[in-house]
């Protein structure tokens, strides 16, 4: 046996053997052997760390079977690159100066200065940034002295690696070009591949953007022909990165999860929280808020027990940027403060200058526009300085809004000229359509509507342009929150010009996207697994559902059930919540990598609609510009606009005044309803008020036609029907239903529709819904086709079993809307708790989804008029129409509606003629909106 084959045999062997195969071949336990450990751990540390790790334990073994000075000064060598794999650095830093000083006292110079390459990646990431130059520079002098041209580029590579963590990028880009001279010469495939990855993040952060892409892919295909796992993970990480900087969202979070994905596979920690940090950052761009802040905790910790200082105090500040979003300001600053303080431990004046930065977010967040401008002043020079034109052209956006929200126009107009420019030409889309949108303010306010019209259409068009590729509908829906401005705006300057029609289609580009993107099948909501990673998070995910139906379960117990104490119900609110919050996580890692569906976005055609609306349909679409609510009314013929309706705060008010008077009866109290027609007298006064400001300014303009009503924000709990004209319900005058936008209703009008013979129905009853069992026995017998399940038959699976065969799918069962969490808002079935998430999954060909529980309507209204609730889930599912309730309802006369809305369907094949039908007897009998007006029906009628 050669002394190669036995350090393979070692290697590859679990601990308890190696001593053994040591005895066995004590003839080649030498120095010889020692050398070949020590090269297997110090090529595969970064890219083969398990290996790298078993060569370093078997080293140890080997020296305590020698007294050889020179294996011992190896295995020292090799503990301290041992200690970086597992990012323990100050001993890493310790067992290299002891291998250095074992060197050095058997006359070993250039073995000496080659341990210090390694010394400094650990000195770097504790922070000592000179020691670790100073040592640097002398290992390589030696090393050149003894002709170790490749040590001499290891050292240079590590240098410049240095001056890259204290954002000094052109230093670094001097060494490690340099660097990478010598590996060519060297012909060193493996460090070649590190130093392109290294200086194409150098070249990236000076916006050197071709040359660094054509780095990246050089280096990927080099680090996947080797089956270099860690270094591949390295550059997907910077690839994504790049793509970040670049607005190139899907790229980003498709490269960063491949690299996530490689890094928790080596079990590397400290290096996965890097990657994390980058996610974050992306989450961040996208306003998915929330979830960025959950990993800048995860990852800060990481970085504070691994004593990485400056990837803390990155974590830091961007992790105050999320706050100062939600409006925690006074934890911002806290943030502020100790990021502050570890740069400067460090030394890294661009690194205060994005604490600076970041505080003149926290000030602009406050108003405090001079001190939100200065902060940006003084950030400017360092950025500048370092070579960080994104960080740069950030700070001049944030400059010149600061002016403009001062008054201070034309600096303002000037800066952000200037830096609009630079944006575009450095490749910079989110901030070019930032300082677009505030030079169309600054134009507006002058009065030149020209100049602003330019503006904000520009800028709507980089927007649209970012968000296009977004690969799954969550990040679609949280990109719009802080990008509304220039839509809204151009909807206040076309109805200055009196382009209605223009001014709807941009209310309409800016309302319910997300969903209509999935129902026109350009977005394909799914977390199917495509590879054994995948497969692996899909079980995690179904061991999470059937966790959490149990949790459901207990906090639902059924009336009876024994008492819990507050302590168990919070408990059991805590595990549900941390189940739910890592179920998300999952389901957003399989949609980073979720490929968008070929296909251009629908957009809005009024000629198209009003030919769907025909002569007997109207729709009216509300909208606000400030604070200002408006109506457009659309009819086969016309288009309308109807100004000034109300404030929309004071609609909201009257609203909740109304829904407050509808939830005194929701939980049956006797002695609450004895009292029902002075209740009802009480609702009415509301309704009536909001008739006057919602219906009466257009009445004239919609007749007595069909009504299709697309709601905004709090309208959307609001049920139309019930809106009281002095004599009358609206209801009684025409048939009413809702749409989330005029595109999606288009969309659910072109679904094919089925007939109506067959149905499944679904009831789950107890003490609170005791009529489910009627409700369900009356609906079989009105279809010719029925399959009715109850109790614990109707299961989740039989939903799923059955539900894409038949023309109707009626659920009568409790539902529970999440105002905490929406997509989990779910219906209680007989095997556990269908969420919306889980409604996504279903293979819909009805006509038809009747909901018939509590809440089943209601909704979270994300930016952008998004529905967030179980109605998304069955529209998404591929459902035309969604029949459901906006509030706890009375069981009894559920029952009651729904048998007679059936009967009338299959008379009329017109859901909403049914309903209108339907609750005008129910109106009859019980007068209170309470009992007949909670259900609304949703898409085509």
């Amino acid at each position: 046996m050669q002394h190669g084959e036995l350090a393979a045999l070692l290697v590859g062997a679990a601990d308890a053997e190696r001593s053994a195969l040591l005895r066995e071949n004590s003839g080649l336990a030498d120095v010889q052997l020692a050398r070949i450990l020590k090269d297997i751990c110090l090529d595969g540390w970064s890219t083969h760390p398990a290996q790298a790790l078993a060569a370093a334990a078997t080293l140890r073994i080997l020296s305590n079977f020698s007294e050889d000075f020179e294996i011992a000064a190896l295995s020292a060598w090799t503990r301290g690159l041992e200690a970086l794999v597992e990012g323990q650095m100050e001993r890493a830093v310790e067992s290299l100066n002891d291998s250095e000083a074992r060197f050095l006292k058997i006359g070993q110079a250039q073995a000496a200065a080659a341990t210090q390459v390694s010394k400094l990646i650990a000195l770097a990431m504790l922070g000592d940034y000179d020691e670790a130059v100073s040592c640097g520079l002398r290992a390589r002098e030696v090393s050149i002295v003894h002709g170790d041209l490749l040590a001499a580029g290891r050292i240079e590579h590590n240098i410049g690696n240095i001056y890259f963590r204290r954002d000094q990028y052109e230093e670094a880009e001097k060494f490690q070009s340099s660097a990478r001279e010598r590996f060519i010469a060297a012909n060193d495939e493996a460090q070649l591949t590190k130093i392109e990855n290294s200086l194409a993040l150098t070249l990236s952060q000076q916006h050197k953007i071709r040359a660094a892409e054509e780095l990246y892919q050089q280096a990927l295909g080099r680090a996947e022909a080797a089956h270099q796992l860690s270094t591949q993970a390295a550059i997907e990480s910077s690839i994504g990165t790049l793509a970040l900087y670049q607005g190139r969202y899907d790229r980003a979070l498709d490269y960063l999860e491949r690299s996530r994905r490689k890094y928790a596979e080596l079990k590397m920690s400290h290096l996965s929280a890097l990657t994390e940090q980058e996610i974050a950052d992306a989450y961040l761009e996208l306003n998915l808020i929330p979830e960025a802040v959950e990993i800048y905790e995860r990852v800060t910790r990481t970085f504070g027990e691994f004593g990485m200082r400056a990837e803390e105090a990155r974590a830091r500040a961007y992790h105050a940027r999320a706050l100062i979003i939600m409006g925690k300001t006074n934890e911002a600053h806290s943030l502020l403060d100790k990021g502050s303080e570890l740069y400067a431990a460090e030394g890294n004046d661009v690194g205060a200058a994005v604490i600076k930065l970041t505080e003149a977010q926290l000030f602009y967040a406050e108003h405090n526009w001079g001190q939100a401008r200065q902060a940006a002043l003084d950030a400017e020079p360092s950025l500048a300085a370092a070579g960080a034109p994104r960080r740069l052209m950030f700070a001049r956006w944030l400059h010149g809004e600061a002016d403009r929200c001062e008054g201070l126009a034309d600096e303002a107009r000037q800066i952000l000229k200037t830096t609009v420019s630079e944006a575009k030409s450095g490749d910079q889309p989110d901030i070019a359509a930032r300082c677009l949108t505030s030079l169309g303010l600054l134009a507006a306010k002058a009065g030149d509507l020209a100049a602003a019209e330019h503006s904000f259409k520009n800028a709507v068009k980089l927007i649209e342009a970012l968000r296009a590729p977004l690969p799954a509908e969550e990040f679609r829906t949280a990109f719009f929150a802080d990008k509304l401005t220039p839509y809204n705006e151009l909807v206040r300057l076309c109805l200055h010009g009196g382009r209605i029609a223009e001014a709807l289609a941009f209310v309409e580009s800016a309302r319910s996207r997300a969903l209509a993107d999935t129902l026109g099948g350009n977005l394909r909501p799914t977390t199917e697994a495509h590879d054994r990673f995948e497969e692996d998070l899909v079980r995690q995910m179904e061991g999470l559902r059937e966790e959490l139906n149990y949790l459901y379960n207990q906090i639902n117990r059924p009336l009876g059930a024994a008492e819990r104490t507050q302590t168990e119900i919070a408990s059991l609110q805590m595990a549900l919540r941390g189940r739910e919050s890592k179920l998300l996580e999952i389901t957003r890692q399989l949609q980073h990598r979720n490929p968008r569906l070929s296909g251009q976005a629908e957009t809005f055609d009024l000629g198209d609609l009003q030919r769907r609306l025909g002569a007997h349909t109207s729709l009216v679409e509300y909208t606000t510009i400030d604070e200002e609510l408006l109506a457009f009314v659309v009819t086969g013929e016309s288009i309308d606009v109807f100004r000034n309706l109300g404030r929309e705060s004071a609609i909201a008010r009257e609203i909740a005044q109304f829904r407050f008077q509808v939830d005194a009866l929701r939980y049956g109290s006797a002695a609450v309803r004895k009292h029902l027609p002075a209740l009802t007298e009480r609702a009415r006064k509301h309704l009536e008020s909001l008739y006057d400001q919602l219906v009466r300014p257009l009445r004239h303009a919609v007749g007595g036609r069909r009504l299709v009503i697309v709601p905004h924000r709090a309208l959307h709990y609001l049920p139309f029907q019930a809106l009281f004209d002095g004599t009358s319900y609206l209801i009684e005058a025409q048939e009413i239903l809702y749409a989330p936008s005029a595109l999606v209703l288009r969309q659910c009008l072109d679904r094919p529709h089925r007939g109506l013979t067959s149905a499944l129905l679904l009831g789950v009853s107890d003490e609170q819904i005791p009529h489910v069992h009627q409700e369900v026995a009356a609906i079989s017998r009105i279809f010719p086709e029925a399959i009715s399940l109850i109790d614990q038959n109707a299961s989740i699976e039989a939903l799923r079993e059955h539900s894409s065969s038949v023309d109707v799918l009626h659920l009568a069962c409790h539902g529970q809307f999440r105002s905490d969490n929406p997509l989990f808002s779910s219906l209680r079935l007989g095997t556990g708790w269908l969420t919306v998430r889980d409604a996504y999954s279903l293979k819909l060909n009805c006509s038809l989804v009747t909901l018939s529980a509590c809440e089943t309507g209601i909704n979270d209204i994300a930016p952008g008029d998004e529905l967030i609730g179980l109605a998304r889930g069955f529209f998404s599912a591929g459902t035309p129409s969604i029949l459901l309730s906006l509030w706890t309802v009375d069981d009894e006369a559920t029952a009651l509606l729904m048998a007679d809305f059936y009967r009338e369907l299959r008379a009329t094949n017109s859901r909403s003629a049914a309903l209108r039908a339907a609750q005008l007897r129910m109106l009859k009998e019980k007068p209170h909106p309470f009992f007949w007006a909670p259900f609304v029906l949703f898409g085509s009628w």
